[in-house]
């Protein structure tokens, strides 16, 4: 007799056993034993489309696609698939992956699947990449956004769902060693985790991965479809204002060594290059509040005087800092390659004027922090002049007594702020009823103990300018300031001072100015003046458009709706009505001729008049005969797009499409996702066992042969009705019946001059409102291409 311990382990073990023998990964995939492989390959697209957790939201889709793509993986492997055809058993190496919990099947792990012909690997790791830079909403709010105002950063939306996202990632990875470096900060957003950051930052569960930048708290999507690191830099670079940096020559150089008095410093660049460099735009859009920036070219004749005055190396980067002094350089640094960590460093220990002016809180708060102790007190001498030229030799003999008698900074700065402008603030240092206009030329010394309080002491003898008076200024000015810093003894007087004007504010004026300005700019790079043009004509366009005739055409006036307007495609429209339109809009258009325009117009106008009120769609109409050579095209990049298997590439002869034939399409077109759905009165798409056709059926038919031209099922583009393997490209959904198309005749000729005769064009829009419902379903065709083709003057 078994003890009760071995039955348990007898019994679970069998159990175990028959749970491995009753996983049937041909149950899985509904095929019977001995399924060749495109049955395999057929029966897992429809299952893995059908179940895929980004269109199924079934709590149990993500398990059950884990599963299909377990099965998939065994049946498409020959000697796996034979050793469970032979004992009924998975093999010990899927056993040990079913089993092991660190595999992560059913989990965020390693799967597998097969889209779109590409058969891809999501792996922990691949993740972990983007799990490390990845942000919350409160991480955004609170850090990233204010940093933002002086450095950039690059935020990359991402799934662990999304293909792409891995297909970019030897791209992110490039960015963070390229870009952390010199300035740019990156950081991620797990879009199924930070839903709402995710949508804040623009980003959307179908169209990822998403990047933005962002910049003083000012959001930027990179809208390229093409992800590279090339495309992303100058993605970035567009970003930057376009007078960040100036170029210097050597005529312009004097003047802007000169403009110190601004109240910052001068930073001039020399490179080899002629585009300034990525880590000077950061670094000057870093430090723009402390300085102004400019690069000079080396190496041609107009920096030639330049170069030559500053003893510039030809072969080196080089950075110059000015001060008061134009003529010499407060710091200079040359190598080959300028890190930038080197420069934000000379940067950061001279950003300040030799004698700065208080201009504004920043700059008081940075001089002269707040500080608590008086034994650590730091101090802080401060000119009161005039904003005018007659002071100015107050303030240089200020700057000779800094340079003379080396004060530390720490201990002391030296500083001025001009009386008319900062009233509030000296109001507040004096006593007895004074007025501001008694303190000119005068010195106060501060010690401020925290952020509204302060103790200060007046110089009783002014410090006043010329030859006569330098001595007996500098002598009691370098004596009182030395008795004051070697005692702990208080300052004479305390106050309450309110926040310094900042004289650098714009006002409303020029903010609006600023933001006109910026808006252009964001304008200017994306879109072009004739883009512009397209915009405004898309929306200028109204339905009297419709009775525009062609030249020499006479045609009866029509009634028209003004609820709903349809607008012409032709060059001048193009863009705004399809390469412009924004995510998740489309524009629905009809093909018709000069002879059809009167028939088709009022049945169109009448099957989308229920969705005249939505906002994301638009309507038009394009004649035929001047668009042809557009809608050729359209159709060869629909081919192109899909992956030949076997043969040759095919591509239409666009000689072969007649546009009478087309006459009463109805076209579907998604400009942002760049795919189109098409509705005509033969198209096959709607019978019951040919809602997956292959793209290369219907190049077959576009490209007939002179033994296949009567093929009736050659009819429109020349889908194939019989039973084919499903295109990678094709939708999962099917759609509705329609009858048989036996009598129909082919879309194109084969050149040997036999044509197709055309529907009756009173009947070709019978079909169009079921088909705008299968369209907003989302069950009809969809034909994807790579680019939307120039339309061109035709």
């Amino acid at each position: 007799m078994f003890s009760f311990k071995t039955l348990v382990t007898i019994f679970f073990i069998s159990v175990f056993v028959i749970a491995v023998r009753c996983w049937d990964p041909y149950d899985v995939l509904g095929l019977k034993r001995g399924a060749s492989t495109s049955d395999i390959r057929r029966a897992y697209k429809q299952h893995a489309r059908e179940w895929h957790p980004d269109k199924n939201k079934n709590e149990n889709a993500e398990s059950k696609f884990v599963e299909i793509n377990k099965a998939y993986e065994l049946l498409s492997d020959p000697a796996r698939r034979k050793l469970f055809d032979q004992k009924g058993v998975v093999d010990d190496s899927l056993n040990r992956n079913m089993n092991n919990p660190n595999t992560g099947f059913g989990d965020r792990g390693s799967f597998f699947s097969e889209h779109g012909g590409f058969r891809f690997q999501f792996k922990m790791s691949e993740m972990t990449a983007f799990h490390q830079h990845r942000i919350t909403m409160r991480g955004y709010e609170n850090l990233i956004s204010p940093q933002s105002q002086n450095q950039p950063y690059l935020i990359f939306v991402y799934s662990e769902w999304c293909l792409m996202c891995v297909h970019v990632l030897p791209m992110w990875q490039r960015l963070v060693e390229d870009l952390n470096p010199i300035g740019i900060n990156l950081a991620t957003v797990h879009f199924d985790q930070e839903t709402e950051l995710a949508h804040k930052l623009g980003g959307k569960r179908g169209e990822l991965p998403h990047i933005v930048l962002v910049m003083e708290s000012r959001i930027s999507c990179y809208k390229d479809d093409e992800f590279s690191t090339v495309k992303v830099i100058e993605f970035i670079r567009s970003r930057f204002s376009r007078n960040l940096i100036t170029a210097i020559n050597d005529q312009n150089s004097e003047q802007f060594l000169s403009g110190w008095k601004d109240n910052k410093v001068r930073v001039l660049l020399f490179g080899k290059l002629e585009l300034v460099r990525l880590r000077y735009l950061t670094l000057a859009f870093k430090y723009r509040s402390h300085a102004v920036f400019g690069y000079a070219q080396l190496n041609i004749e107009a920096t030639q005087t330049l170069s030559e005055k500053f003893d510039i190396p030809s072969k080196l980067d080089s950075l110059l800092l000015f001060h008061e002094d134009r003529d010499k350089p407060a710091a200079r640094l040359s190598m080959a390659d300028l890190p930038y960590s080197t420069l934000k460093d000379v940067i950061e220990t001279n950003k300040y004027l030799q004698l700065p002016r208080l201009s504004s809180q920043n700059m008081l708060d940075s001089l002269c922090p707040p500080e608590s102790s008086n034994v650590r007190r730091r101090l802080c001498a401060i000119l009161v002049t005039d904003d005018r030229e007659e002071d100015e030799e107050a303030r240089e003999q200020l700057r000779q007594f800094t340079r003379q008698f080396k004060f530390s900074r720490d201990r002391i700065a030296f500083s001025y702020v001009f009386r008319e402008k900062q009233t509030e603030f000296l109001r507040a240092l004096l006593e007895d009823g004074k007025s501001p206009t008694e303190t000119s030329t005068h010195v106060v010394i501060v010690w401020r103990q925290d952020i509204r309080r302060l103790s200060y002491s007046w110089l009783l003898q002014p410090f006043v300018s010329g030859v006569d008076n330098w001595n007996s200024s500098i002598e009691y000015l370098h004596r009182t300031l030395t008795k004051i810093m070697g005692t702990a003894q208080p300052l004479a007087h305390q106050t309450v001072v309110k926040e310094l004007v900042d004289e650098h504010a714009q006002g409303i004026f020029g903010r609006i100015t600023a933001r006109l300005v910026t808006a252009a700019e964001v304008l200017g790079d994306h879109i072009t003046r004739q883009e512009l043009l397209a915009v405004g004509s898309v929306v200028g366009t109204e339905e009297e458009t419709i009775q525009k005739k062609n030249k020499g055409v006479i045609q009866t006036p029509r009634q028209t709706k003004t609820e709903l307007k349809l607008h012409e495609l032709r060059s001048e429209t193009y863009n705004g009505m399809v390469r412009l339109l924004k995510p998740g809009c489309r524009t629905i258009v009809l093909l018709l001729n000069n002879q059809s325009m009167d028939i088709l117009i009022p049945k169109f106008h009448k099957a989308v008049w229920p969705y005249r009120k939505n906002k994301s769609l638009l309507f038009g109409w394009m004649n035929i005969d001047r668009g042809l050579p557009w809608y050729s095209r359209l159709l060869n990049l629909a081919l192109k797009n899909v992956e030949e298997e076997e043969g040759p590439d095919i591509t239409l002869d666009s000689n072969l499409v007649k546009s009478k034939n087309c006459v009463g399409t109805v076209i579907s077109l998604n400009g942002h996702r760049r795919y189109f759905c098409i509705y005509h009165a033969r198209h096959p798409e709607c019978i019951s066992d040919s809602g997956g056709k292959r793209m290369q059926s219907m190049a077959r038919r576009l490209t007939k042969s002179s033994h296949s031209i009567n093929d009736p099922s050659g009819a429109f583009m020349g889908f194939d009705d019989t039973s084919l393997e499903d295109s990678d490209n094709s939708d999962v959904e099917k759609g509705d019946c329609m009858k048989s198309l036996d009598d129909e005749q082919p879309l194109i000729t084969n050149g040997l001059g036999l044509q197709s005769q055309p529907a009756s064009t009173e009947f070709v829009l019978d079909g169009l409102s079921n088909w705008l419902d299968r369209l907003f379903e989302g069950t009809t065709q969809r034909y994807s291409i790579n680019y939307w083709p120039d339309f061109g003057n035709f």
